[in-house]
């Protein structure tokens, strides 16, 4: 089947995304970023610091999931048309896949994110082959689910009368100070079987944060599944008026549930809730729709994101090997000593590199070194090498 060039340009784009965020857990600690981060100082960082909160914090490993599921359904579209069993092949695929996702965690970063969606992709087979009507209600279901209950729980508590709750929360900014040398002296100076030990608890605290965003992964999962049974990007410019309503409506009302945290104390709050569970999806869905327009309209740049999305599962590898190179200990040791604005910058860098690599690479082969070892793995030697090399 024909690659529609628009999915893998978004999954770079998505790339760089996740890239702008995470590479700041390479710089600080884990403890000072769970209490809200260390301060930022100085009027670039605090500009940058307000923008990433509202455009990137969130809503790219959004899109990455809503691409995963969108991805999901072609595979089931393209096993059906030849005749091949899907659920098998899915889960050896999804077992596979959090696999890399475990080692990736203990050996390289603890943030990784392959073994949730291998996690949510196992229980996304039950809905794969659902209505997309039904995707579609599923999808609301989920993704409400958690704000929802949250919504009741801190209503009710309020009515019960919550007062000295906050100091629950509440940290001294020296402790958070401690946290960072802590953890700079491990990872900027330490030895790598130390950073392992410190990583595996890492992980676990990360992995069990994350459940509480699992039913939002699904339903974004599931959205992206809808997208897929109707087609929603392919021939987009047959569906250019749907497109253009989805990024006013996503854009506005997302960014209508997210800017007010800025303004009041948000702490622990509705506001929280609402830009995280329904802002950040909204605005990500916004940035589908826009991308997906401005790609019809100017192919040759945006282009550019295809590379690296053609090979995503290497990337995102080789992303958190290049910000362990240059801050942990066995590399350039920088952890700790970049301000926002350089890691940002960093980030950049990186990314276009990521794009020359893979551009480089792909004039040559199929797909990515890591997505062929992962095809192995789940289809076999004969299965995965037709889809590696390239002829002539």
């Amino acid at each position: 089947m024909k690659r529609i060039n628009v999915l893998d340009a978004l999954r770079g784009f998505a790339l760089l995304g996740i890239l702008l965020v995470n590479i700041n857990f390479f710089n600080e600690s884990l403890m000072t970023i769970n209490y809200g981060g260390l301060p930022v100082e100085g009027w670039l960082n605090k500009t940058i610091d307000t923008l990433t909160v509202l455009f990137v914090n969130g809503k790219f490993m959004l899109l990455f999931a809503f691409l995963f599921g969108y991805g999901a359904v072609i595979l089931y579209r393209n096993a059906e048309a030849a005749g091949k069993k899907f659920t098998w092949m899915f889960v050896k695929r999804m077992l596979a896949l959090l696999l890399f996702g475990i080692l990736h965690a203990v050996f390289l970063w603890y943030g990784d994110i392959l073994s949730i969606y291998a996690i949510v992709g196992l229980i996304f087979l039950m809905f794969v082959k659902r209505r997309p009507k039904t995707l579609l209600t599923l999808s609301i279901v989920f993704s409400l689910l958690i704000p929802v209950i949250m919504s009741a729980a801190m209503l009710l508590g309020n009515q019960a009368g919550t007062e000295g709750m906050e100091d629950l929360y509440a940290i001294d900014p020296m402790e958070l100070q401690l946290f960072q040398q802590q953890d700079q002296q491990l990872y900027g100076a330490g030895t790598y079987m130390e950073m392992t030990m410190k990583r595996i608890v890492e992980y676990q605290s990360s992995f069990f944060n994350m459940v509480l965003f699992l039913p939002q992964i699904l339903g974004t999962f599931l959205l992206g599944a809808y997208f897929g049974k109707r087609k929603l990007l392919e021939d987009i410019q047959s569906k250019k008026t749907f497109m253009v309503k989805l990024g006013w409506i996503g854009g506005i009302a997302g960014l209508a549930l997210t800017v007010p945290r800025f303004f009041m104390d948000s702490s622990n709050s509705l506001l929280d809730i609402f830009s995280i569970f329904i802002g950040a999806p909204l605005l990500m869905l916004s940035y589908v729709a826009c991308f997906s327009l401005l790609y019809t309209r100017h192919p040759k740049w945006l282009h550019l994101f295809s590379y690296p999305g053609k090979m995503a599962f290497t990337m995102y590898i080789l992303q958190s090997i290049l910000c362990g190179f240059i801050f942990y200990s066995y590399g350039l040791g920088l952890f700790g000593t970049m301000t926002l604005w350089q890691t940002m910058a960093t980030a950049f860098l990186l990314f276009g590199l990521q794009i020359v690599i893979s551009a480089i690479w792909l004039k040559r082969f199929r797909t990515g070194p890591l997505e062929y070892v992962w095809r192995v793995m789940y289809k076999g030697k004969n299965g995965a090498r037709r889809s590696f090399q390239r002829e002539g």
